[in-house]
Formats: structure tokens, sequence, C-alpha cells
């Protein structure tokens, strides 16, 4: 199994694509914005039923609705299994760490909230308040917004009595030769690539795009779920902010988005090794930086593939 994960901007989609074309892959989605059908421009999603190659975990989902780490992790192991069994390589690509880390670390099991309708009843605001006194290190890693996570270490804590900041994720890779790959650039490069991305989203229609589904279900998903771009061009459309604004509020949180996968690539860069050590059942685990600023990508990919 190969993993390509990086920062938002920098490539990650044309890299799998060449590479791809060098070894027999079949690409699997790790990008939580390509799960769901009607987010294409924003979401940068690429034109993948126009590919030779399989893609797998694009538009499954029509609904917003919540697609948790638990289902992803069993989709991933399954399709590990079907695509080997073709004797192709299975390729996961994406920038969403939180799916990522899935596939090392068993998510916790928990069942449903005692009190569904107690849940359902509170704001945002008042769900995580409740997590702040139970459990004050979970609560500062999320944004009040951010229900699903609130709920579900919630949930953690009225089923099991555990907090959810003291939970120790249980170490169980999906396979057991895995090469990850973290793809980087420069930064200023990096970040005029985001700015330039944007720019080209607004001239592909992104604006559109959101004002589709401003009067359906998606809106109150979106603006829990923060996916960049949509919640900003939502509050356009509501008159809260003008176009060149919300364009530009746009360009800083996807370089703030760029930052915090960078600081989160570190973290796991450190954390998957000592893990794999200590484990009873090591993998066969290979990391590597591919820096697309000082590299050349054609050797690399012949020195990686062994052409």
């Amino acid at each position: 199994m190969i993993i390509i994960f990086g920062p938002t901007g920098v490539g990650k989609t044309d890299f799998s694509l060449q590479l791809a074309s060098h070894i027999k892959a079949e690409i699997i989605n790790m990008d939580m914005g390509s799960f769901y059908t009607p987010l294409i421009v924003g979401t940068a999603k690429p034109d993948w039923r126009s590919y030779p190659i399989p893609h797998h975990l694009f538009d499954i989902l029509d609904i917003p609705t919540n697609y948790t780490i638990a289902q992803y992790r069993a989709d991933v192991q399954r399709l590990i299994q079907e695509i080997k069994a073709r004797g192709n390589t299975p390729l996961l690509v994406g920038g969403s760490g939180f799916y990522l880390k899935s596939l090392f670390f068993m998510p916790a099991q928990t069942s449903v909230l005692h009190d569904q309708k107690y849940i359902t009843q509170k704001s945002n605001d008042e769900l995580w308040q409740e997590l702040h006194t139970i459990d004050p290190e979970r609560a500062a890693q999320l944004h009040p917004n951010d229900r699903y996570r609130v709920e579900r270490a919630l949930t953690i804590w009225y089923t099991s009595g555990k907090k959810a900041s003291e939970q120790a994720p249980e170490y169980n890779p999906v396979d057991d030769n895995t090469t990850i790959i973290w793809v980087a650039r420069e930064r200023e490069e990096l970040y005029e690539r985001i700015n330039q991305r944007v720019d080209t989203m607004m001239d592909a229609g992104l604006l559109a795009e959101v004002e589709s589904l401003k009067n359906s279900d998606w809106v109150p998903f979106l603006e829990e779920k923060k996916i960049i771009g949509y919640d900003d061009l939502l509050q356009y459309l509501k008159g809260s902010v003008s176009l060149k604004d919300a364009i530009a509020t746009i360009k800083t949180k996807s370089r703030n988005y760029a930052k915090r996968q960078i600081i989160f690539w570190r973290m796991l860069e450190k954390l998957l090794p000592l893990a794999n050590q200590q484990s009873s059942s090591p993998i066969l685990l290979t990391m590597q930086t591919l820096n697309l600023t000082l590299t050349d990508l054609e050797l690399y990919i012949k020195q990686l593939t062994h052409v």
C-alpha cells in the first residue's frame, strides 16, 4: 500500500496520477470533501471518471451526512483486499489527517449516546461547554461548531466513563507493508499555489456551485463542517460579507489549513515509527518526503518504482 499525503494545493493529485501510470495501481480517496457528490469545484475533486486508472471512494455520499472514521477504515480494508486480489497496488491520496490516522489506529468503539433527544436539543456551544466541563483537554482541541467530534467525545464519556483525551488508540494498521510519501513544497511556493488555486476555483464556478446548495439541507452541514470555501461563500450569499472579503478569507483559511496539515504530519512522522517499533506485530513501514520544489519528479518516480 502506498499513501500520498500532503497539504492542500501541493500537487498530490498530479503526482498520484503520474505514479499510478508507472505501476498497476488503483487510487483510493483520502480527502473528506471528495466523498460528497455535490462538492466538486471547492474540493478540487479530480475528474476521476475520465481517468483509465480506477478510483474509489469518490462521490459516495449524495446526502449531507457524516462518514465516520470507522466506516472509512472498514471500506479501505475491503478495498485493499479487492485491489490486491486483482494484482494491483492500493494508492491512497489525500490530505485528511483524521482519515489517515484511522488507517493505523483503531477508532474507539462507542455505542449511541444514551439519550439522543437530549443531544439534539443542545446547541453547539452548549455541547462544547459540557465537554469542556468533563474533558477540558479534548474540548480545547475542538471548535465548538465541530459538533460531530464534540458529540463523539461526549458519547465516549457517557458510555464508558472515560475521557476521550485519555483514550489510548490501539495501533492496528490496515496493511502490513505500507509506504507513506509526504508531499511538500517550499512554503512561499505552496502559499502562492494556494492563492492561485482559489482564484482558479472562482473562475471555474465555485460561487455558482455554492449558490446551487444554499436552499438545501447542505447548508447546515457545510456550516458545521466548515469546509473551506463553502461556508465563506454562503456568508457572502447571505449578505454578511463582500465577495472580495470572502475570497480573501478563503485564501487565508486555506493557507492556515496547510499549516495545520504540516503540523499534523510532524506529529504523525514521530508517532508512527514509535508505535510500530513498540507493537507486538510490527509492519514493514517506509516513510519518505518528496519536496516538489527541489525534486525532479520524473527521476523520483523512476527511483521509487525501480524503472
